[in-house]
């Protein structure tokens, strides 16, 4: 398996981290939802602020993945773009991935 790839890990990883990256920016953009979710299940969300200052954090570890992807996959002569927007979009699993990825 010597080709030029981007190695995809199991969907389940995409369905589970950004289904959370979803959750956490509805809940911290919308008002209504949060109150809804709170009242639901009462004490198990941190206030908005909190889960707005989270997605910032997502977004920053993400870029940095993402770099590091482009890095290790010009060093191995795969396909860096590739490598970096799906680590940024799916994060260490991606990463996971391209350490067992064979190089070109």
């Amino acid at each position: 398996m010597g080709k030029k790839s981007v190695v995809r890990p199991s969907w389940i990883w995409f369905a589970v981290l950004d289904g959370g990256i979803v959750a956490m920016s509805v809940l911290g953009s919308n008002e209504k939802v949060h109150a809804a979710v709170s009242k639901a299940i009462p004490g198990a969300l941190p206030e908005r602020h909190v889960l707005r200052g989270m997605m910032v954090g997502t977004a920053v570890i993400h870029v940095a993945e993402a770099m590091m992807a482009a890095r290790a996959a010009r060093r191995r002569g795969l396909p860096s773009v590739g490598w970096a927007v799906q680590t940024f979009i799916v994060g260490f699993p991606s990463l996971f991935a391209l350490r067992r990825a064979p190089s070109a």
